[in-house]
């Protein structure tokens, strides 16, 4: 055993003298991989996983089960690879393995690679999403719509993880108001399938929560198949809450995405679950405009259908109204008429009586007058003829006065 860095004494003293610095310990580590024979083999099988490019350079991790070894593909290496290895395959990698001191970490420096087919993950993958799909959990007819204005979200994600953060910020970003409620679950591990079923359950009783939301940030691909597990799956498809479920990088998806009521592609997304407030304020404003306006025009269309029924009604009733005073008057004057008619029959009737009895009268006074003339001739004629007699008389009288005198005269 080597002995202690003299960098390692400090102000506490251990009670050993076999004390090294992390720099030591991983130098030993490298110097042991590189002595050690067995370590070496001509291939190393497993499925290929989280493939990625960095700095000209191809990445992708080596996994079998639970357990995983990085690969590194120089760039110079990349175009002459017997082939490319991909997120679906099952491959055969030949290399050297290599310890990375500075940081700790075992690779292996990859010099070929031997397609061996489909991965084992990715039948396994087919397999429970054929399952999910025999039981209709992916058909889009079963699944809930979200609510437009939850008051309460329920989230199941990592405690103290940046998923956590970026989902409460895009939620409350969008719709300060909303409560979150949280419930803390591994998102990998032994213990995130069970934390994570129990999470989603519990929220689902809580009669308070609107709508339930499961993310976690971006990872290795490895790290995300607790999202692929069948059970995790038929709790989330089961729920009668609404679910949302958005799980690592945007191009990443889960079978849990996919029974999921709503998918949303990173934590940062999960805001989407509410409404944005400033769009509903907005919408509200344009409501209550329209709202004024369509009152308005309401008002007016009711009052101007009101103007002229009350007008066809008016109308219709003074021309009833007309009409029963025309029949009226018709009869009125018909009987004014009738009875003007009648009065002149009676007036003229009165009238020609009148009239025959004055005819009667003139002929009864012409007969009168014809008699009183005819007496007041015989008067006058006696009368005259009574003169007469006395003018006689008196010539008699006179005659023989004169003839007397003219004998008193005459004699001597």
């Amino acid at each position: 055993m080597v002995e202690a860095d003299g960098t390692a004494a400090g102000t506490v003293e251990l009670d050993s003298d076999d004390i090294v610095t992390v720099a030591t310990l991983n130098d030993e580590i490298a110097a042991v991989i590189d002595e050690k024979q067995e370590l070496t083999h001509d291939y190393v099988v497993g499925d290929a996983s989280d493939c990625r490019e960095a700095n000209g350079h191809l990445h992708f991790d080596l996994v079998s089960g639970d357990a995983s070894i990085h690969c590194v593909v120089f760039g110079f290496r990349y175009k002459g690879l017997n082939a490319k290895p991909d997120e679906e395959m099952h491959v055969a990698v030949r290399g050297e393995l290599s310890y990375y001191e500075p940081q700790g970490s075992c690779s292996l420096i990859v010099e070929d690679v031997v397609n061996m087919g489909e991965s084992e993950y990715s039948q396994v993958y087919a397999e429970n999403k054929e399952k999910l799909a025999d039981d209709g959990l992916l058909d889009d007819e079963q699944k809930q719509t979200l609510p437009e204005l939850p008051t309460t979200v329920g989230l199941v994600t990592s405690a103290d993880s940046d998923a956590r953060i970026d989902a409460v910020t895009a939620i409350h970003d969008r719709y300060p108001q909303v409560d979150i409620k949280i419930n803390d679950a591994s998102v990998q591990g032994p213990d995130a399938l069970e934390e994570l079923m129990s999470g989603v359950s519990a929220f689902d009783k809580d009669a308070t929560v609107d709508v339930i939301v499961v993310t976690r940030g971006g990872g290795a691909d490895k790290t995300l198949r607790i999202f692929n597990e069948t059970p995790i799956c038929r709790v989330i498809a089961d729920t009668d809450t609404p679910t949302a479920v958005g799980i690592g990088h945007e191009d990443d998806q889960t079978l849990a995405d996919e029974v999921a009521d709503y998918r949303f592609m990173t934590p940062t997304h999960a805001g989407e679950v509410v409404p944005k407030r400033a769009d509903l304020d907005k919408e509200c404003a344009q409501l209550s405009e329209r709202l004024d306006t369509a009152y308005l025009s309401t008002v007016n269309a009711q009052l101007t259908a009101s103007k002229t029924a009350l007008d066809n009604a008016y109308e219709g009733v003074v021309a009833s109204r007309l009409q029963e005073l025309e029949a009226s008057l018709a009869n009125a004057a018909d009987r004014h008429v009738e009875a003007e008619i009648l009065e002149l029959r009676n007036q003229l009737d009165t009238a020609y009586q009148a009239l025959e009895q004055e005819k009667e009268h003139e002929e009864e006074l012409e007969e009168t007058v014809e008699e009183v003339r005819d007496e007041a001739l015989s008067e006058a004629e006696a009368k005259v003829a009574r003169q007469q007699r006395r003018y006689k008389i008196a010539i008699a009288v006179l005659v023989l006065v004169v003839l007397g005198l003219a004998a008193l005269y005459l004699i001597p």
